[in-house]
Parts: structure tokens; C-alpha cells; sequence
């Protein structure tokens, strides 16, 4: 099929969005004239402008709230040969259709598919023991891509090759012979998250002379966040509310490792080969079988997997139960070989 210009619709969180960058490095294998429009989100945009596969971004959020027409328009604009659902949303479905882009790939599952998609591929996420990463792909059948990325095959297919660098602020920070290690403690509601008071026992756990901690998060965090962690520490830099995206993932790009829940800046931090790691519950929605962070040095952590509570989804806390051993168990060595001048992976 002619596929020149493909429009990819992913419109919801930061992780999701890098998540679904190894799909558009199928789409350049195989299609390496084409050019890759990204549909999503305003503030996601400084993520997706970092992938070298993205040649444009559209930000949905100019004409969600608009007139029908006006997203008809916006998208027919593109003159767009495909436009892949990889996250479905009804209205940009029906202005797809709209806009008579001429390929119109989704899932065959969802209703309102049946008419504004004119391919439609036979699968379902729910259930399935694939990554989302590896889920993604199954949308590219049409292009004929059919083969699905194994685990080991995703983190070369990121390339966040176009990070911006820190503020000279920001790189001044960061320390040549600790360990820099980002607390990414609050997850806007996505995942369960690690309580505080782990985080400051981990904090606390390891000497000052290997780890140099970083605290993330946004402004309206900063309260809690500062309530919980031990501040005054002259190991502990507290960032909350004082970085941009834009910031913060070239923070990432320097730093040597990051701990947290299942939230987007823990994906950027395996895409780009950090030591990520992730505390999660073994089952449900954001469990690490289907969100967990994939990359080089990525660890999800769990403390149950046979949790009976999450096993039959009820409400459950068993992530609070990580040891911080585990965690330290996973950064000294690391610490350790940077103190000795030694290359952190």
C-alpha cells in the first residue's frame, strides 16, 4: 500500500508515548521514505520531539474542544496516506473518516471502528501476555509488518537521539563521582505509588559519599513531597516544581538512575539505558508484564507475584512491602563503581 505520510494517534500519557516509539522504528525499517506524523497531546510534545522516527507533531489539543469541521479539517490538512488508532478515541476516528484519509488502521474490537476504520486488525490488549511496547506493533499489520519485537529487540528501537541538554543550572548539579540517582515519588494518579516514607528510608540507607538524589515532581506536589523526604540532607536536591519537561528529561539524559512507580519519566529513563527502576503491584492494569520498564539496565519490582489480593483484583498495598534493600541492592554496586571512576551502564 502507498504510505508516505502516516499520521500515528497516541493522545494519552507520557509513558504510553514512548512506549509506542519502537512501532515507529518498525515503520522506518520498513518504510524508510516515509514520514511519521505524531497525533497527541500538547504536553507530551518535548517526548515525542525527541524521537528521531517523528518528523512532525500535531497536537490534538488545538481543535479537541473545536467544531466538528475544524477537526475534519485539521486533519485532512495533513493529506495523510495512513492514520494508525494506536490509542482509539472516537472523535479522531469520525474525523479520520471525515477527512477521507485513505488508510484507516485500527482495532477490530471497537465499535465505531466498524465504519470509520477501513482496516481493521483482529486483537485485543486486555488479557494478552504481550507487552504494550510488542501490542503496539500488532497495528501494523496493514503496512505488512507482521512481526512482533521481542523484549531483548525494543530498547534499540527508542532513539531519543534529539534530547535537549540540561540547563547549565540543572548540569552543575550533578555530581562526577556519586552515583545521581532521580526520585520520581508521585505518579498524577496512574499507578500505585511507593509511600514516602520508603523513599526516605532509602535515601537514608545509603551513605553520602556514594548517591546524590534528585526529587521530581510538579509544583503542586512540592508541599507533600518535601513534608515526606529528608531535605535538609545535603545528599538530597529537591527539583519539585522547579523543571519543565524539557528539563527534566535532559535531567534524565545525565543522571545515572531513577526510581519509581510506573509513571513516563521511568520509560524515558530505560529508553535511554538509566538504571530504571520501577516499583509495581503484580497484577491489574499497570502491572509490569504489560507496563514494565524495557531497556538495558530497567528493573520492575514487585514484592508478591503470587499476591492473592491482586491476583483476584481487590484493592491491594503489597507494592509497599519492597524492601529498600532491594533497591540499594540494585544502586550501590553502581554507586560504588562510579566512586571508584569506574563507567556506570
Amino acid at each position: 500500500m502507498r504510505a508516505e505520510r502516516i499520521i500515528v494517534s497516541r493522545t494519552d500519557h507520557i509513558g504510553d508515548v514512548v512506549l509506542t516509539f519502537p512501532m515507529l522504528g518498525l515503520i522506518k525499517r520498513r518504510l524508510p521514505d516515509s514520514r511519521i506524523v505524531f497525533l497527541g497531546r500538547s504536553y507530551t510534545e518535548a517526548v515525542i520531539d525527541a524521537c528521531e522516527y517523528v518528523d512532525e507533531f500535531l497536537g490534538w489539543d488545538e481543535v479537541e474542544k473545536g467544531r466538528k469541521k475544524e477537526q475534519v479539517d485539521f486533519l485532512a490538512d495533513q493529506a495523510a496516506d495512513a492514520i494508525i488508532h494506536v490509542y482509539p478515541e472516537p472523535a479522531i476516528a469520525r474525523a479520520a473518516w471525515r477527512a477521507r484519509i485513505p488508510s484507516r488502521i485500527g482495532t477490530s474490537h471497537r465499535f465505531y471502528h466498524l465504519w470509520t476504520c477501513n482496516q481493521r486488525v483482529a486483537f485485543t490488549r486486555r488479557g494478552s501476555d504481550l507487552h504494550e511496547a510488542q501490542l503496539n506493533s500488532r497495528l501494523l499489520e496493514p503496512l505488512g509488518i507482521k512481526s512482533i519485537p521481542s523484549l531483548a529487540e525494543i530498547p534499540e528501537l527508542y532513539r531519543l537521539t534529539r534530547l535537549a541538554r540540561p540547563t547549565a543550572e540543572l548540569a552543575s548539579l550533578l555530581s562526577a563521582s556519586k552515583l545521581n540517582v532521580i526520585i520520581h515519588p508521585m505518579t498524577a494518579g496512574n499507578a500505585k505509588a511507593w509511600s514516602l516514607g520508603n523513599y526516605a528510608a532509602l535515601v537514608d540507607s545509603i551513605p553520602a559519599d556514594k548517591c546524590q538524589f534528585f526529587v521530581t515532581g510538579i509544583d503542586d506536589d512540592r508541599a507533600f513531597i518535601e513534608s515526606g523526604l529528608p531535605m535538609e540532607e545535603t545528599k538530597v536536591t529537591s527539583l519539585v516544581g522547579r523543571t519543565s519537561l524539557t528539563d527534566l528529561l535532559g535531567l534524565i539524559s545525565m543522571a545515572d538512575a531513577m526510581v519509581c512507580a510506573s509513571t513516563g519519566p521511568l520509560h524515558v529513563a530505560a529508553a535511554l539505558g538509566k538504571c530504571a527502576i520501577g516499583i509495581y503491584q503484580p497484577r491489574g492494569i499497570g502491572r509490569p508484564g504489560r507496563y514494565g520498564p524495557v531497556g538495558q539496565n530497567a528493573h520492575a519490582l514487585v514484592h508478591d507475584p503470587s499476591c492473592d489480593k491482586c491476583l483476584s483484583n481487590q484493592e491491594c498495598d503489597c507494592l509497599q512491602d519492597i524492601p529498600v534493600s532491594a533497591i540499594r541492592g540494585i544502586l550501590e554496586p553502581l554507586a560504588d563503581a562510579k566512586v571508584r571512576g569506574q563507567r556506570v551502564p
